[in-house]
């Protein structure tokens, strides 16, 4: 197992996509976070509960990990590469788990570096305005955690998700879509809490949510409910799709 597992993360570190996508997600932070500090009172940035506001962002995080995940486990079938990975290693639902636990370690990953990197900017451009540094403080490492939580959670996820579709574009064009559109949808009825991504975010809020979000416990649980039952059915579909 531990052999798959290293085979898989051999793939993920050998390819742009996590490059591409880290470039990206640092960019964003470093737009959001310029812009937030820049434009903002002293009086407001100086607020304990605005930093944290601030160093948020490294939360989308997850969204990228999600998509790493949906490449790692549907970018088989997409780039033919498939067949051989199971020639390699015959027994599917070993390669899926594989994934699977690399999946929640590039999220885990790629979620420690942009928290890192939140942080630090933060501190420097608050710095630079004279503003007291509240980035210590329980909300603001609280948040830090549960996105390197979530973005784990939602690597493996996006595995599980990209097993069970095995379409690369289209798994990633109906998460988006599910988390824009069907999403927001829910709060009509009441239920969006129990959707996915609100799953997700009362992980990152880690008992700082609103109303509209579960406790960390209950989204924590959900979270790898929805993770065990994307990988079940997944591997269930990897075993017996037909691979030329």
């Amino acid at each position: 197992m531990s052999r798959l597992v290293a085979a898989e993360a051999l793939k993920v570190v050998t390819t742009r996509l996590l490059l591409w996508l880290g470039l990206l997600l640092l960019g964003l932070e470093l737009l959001v976070i310029a812009l937030h500090v820049s434009q903002d009172s002293l009086d407001s940035l100086a607020e304990a509960r605005n930093q944290r506001d601030v160093v948020s962002i490294a939360a989308v995080s997850a969204l990228i990990a999600l998509i790493v995940g949906i490449v790692l486990a549907a970018g088989e079938y997409a780039h033919g590469t498939a067949a051989p990975t199971f020639l390699a290693a015959p027994v599917r639902e070993r390669v899926v788990a594989a994934k699977l636990v690399v999946g929640a370690l590039a999220g885990a990953v790629l979620a420690a570096a942009a928290c890192a990197f939140a942080w630090g900017l933060a501190a420097l451009l608050l710095s630079l305005r004279s503003v007291s540094l509240h980035l210590g403080s329980g909300a603001v490492l609280r948040v830090l955690l549960g996105t390197i939580l979530a973005a784990a959670i939602a690597g493996a996820m996006g595995v599980g998700f990209g097993s069970l579709t095995q379409r690369q574009t289209g798994a990633i064009v109906f998460a988006f879509i599910w988390l824009l559109v069907v999403e927001p949808l829910l709060a009509i009825a009441g239920i969006e809490r129990f959707a996915p991504g609100h799953a997700l975010a009362s992980v990152v809020e880690a008992g700082t949510q609103g109303s509209d979000l579960l406790s960390f416990g209950a989204g924590l649980g959900l979270s790898v409910g929805y993770v065990l039952g994307f990988a079940i059915l997944g591997a269930l579909v990897v075993r017996g799709s037909d691979v030329t």
